[in-house]
């Protein structure tokens, strides 16, 4: 078969033919919708290059990296120019918890080796020979043998949590658990249950939250926990207002007396395996309540065994917290390979 490569600019190039397509057939969640891939590039700190896959013209995969040039960027948005030289950080856009590269249905092990070394040969033509290696994040056990490149230097990263919730209700995960975890769980979820001045809201996002309060939770928190060397940029109000705004986001909220947002998750639905972006809350020193966190896994649990979900992706962090909540914690790392 005859492999060719779109790559495109999110910013600029409109959304290539076939991509909402692509994307469900590889069972992708909201956030590599074209739009918000569009409202990702435009705020982020290096050039975005978005590349389908094209065997015999017909789109089988993707992959996003990140330009990551020899000047990089601190507290400001992606230049148009582009550096003549620099590494391809290959990761998704906007979330930790899924890769930077996928395929549309269930590919051989060869078949796709062969495609992301035909993506590697494409993109060092168009970029040029100052581009000299490329880094594969979020890699599972088990695949760096499907990436190409014989010289490589791995690094662990933070674990993936990933719960399974086969249960009828909550109290088979409780079951799960051991006793003074279950038992501060319940005693929690009652106290937050019957508290008077405070509401908590799960379902559609868009019912639960205004773009602009999970925008204003979303960059409080992520400022919290901002990398010093590079920091990100908190994802801006047009990406929470077009991701929010659809039907594939869960909200799980909390109010206080006078409707003040103090605690929001936001989950990206899918069919089997919901996304957990993000966990945002107010201080107990701003006015915020304790132990919202803890709960907010309770609201989850409680959904995805409602919706009949096979399980919850809860993401990077809080790792040993995630684990004593019975999730499994897939190792993960980081590839660099020279091109």
């Amino acid at each position: 078969m005859s492999l060719t490569l779109e790559i495109l600019d999110p910013r600029e190039d409109p959304e290539p033919a076939g991509w909402e397509r692509l994307r469900t057939a590889a069972g992708q969640c909201v956030t590599w919708r074209y739009d918000l891939l569009r409202a990702y590039a435009w705020a982020a700190q290096a050039p975005v290059l978005l590349t389908v896959l094209r065997e015999d013209g017909v789109a089988v995969g993707a992959v996003s990296a990140s330009l990551r040039g020899i000047r990089p960027s601190r507290g400001v948005y992606a230049s148009a120019r582009r550096d003549p030289a620099g590494i391809l950080d290959v990761h998704a856009p906007g979330n930790r918890s899924q890769k930077g590269w996928w395929f549309a249905g269930d590919l051989e092990p060869e078949r796709r080796r062969e495609l992301l070394r035909g993506y590697v040969r494409g993109v060092r033509r168009e970029l040029g020979p100052g581009w000299r290696s490329v880094v594969w994040r979020e890699v599972s056990p088990g695949e760096p043998a499907l990436l190409p490149g014989l010289v490589r230097v791995g690094l662990p990263t933070a674990p993936l949590a990933r719960l399974a919730t086969p249960w009828t209700g909550l109290d088979g995960w409780y079951a799960g658990l051991d006793r003074a975890r279950r038992e501060s769980l319940r005693r929690r979820a009652r106290s937050f249950a019957a508290d008077p001045g405070l509401s908590i809201g799960v379902g559609p996002a868009r019912e639960f939250v205004t773009a602009a309060e999970a925008a204003a939770l979303r960059a409080a928190n992520d400022l919290k926990h901002r990398n010093r060397l590079f920091p990100l940029a908190p994802l801006p109000l047009p990406y929470l207002e077009a991701l929010v705004g659809g039907d594939e986001v869960v909200a799980i909220a909390y109010r206080g007396r006078e409707g003040r947002l103090l605690g929001l998750s936001l989950i990206l639905d899918h069919p089997r395996w919901p996304v957990c972006l993000s966990w945002g809350a107010v201080t107990p020193e701003d006015g915020g309540r304790k132990h919202l966190y803890f709960d907010g896994y309770v609201r989850m649990v409680e959904w995805a065994v409602a919706a009949g979900k096979a399980g919850l992706v809860l993401g990077k962090g809080q790792a040993e917290a995630k684990s004593s909540l019975g999730a499994e914690l897939v190792p993960s790392s980081a590839l660099a390979v020279p091109l």
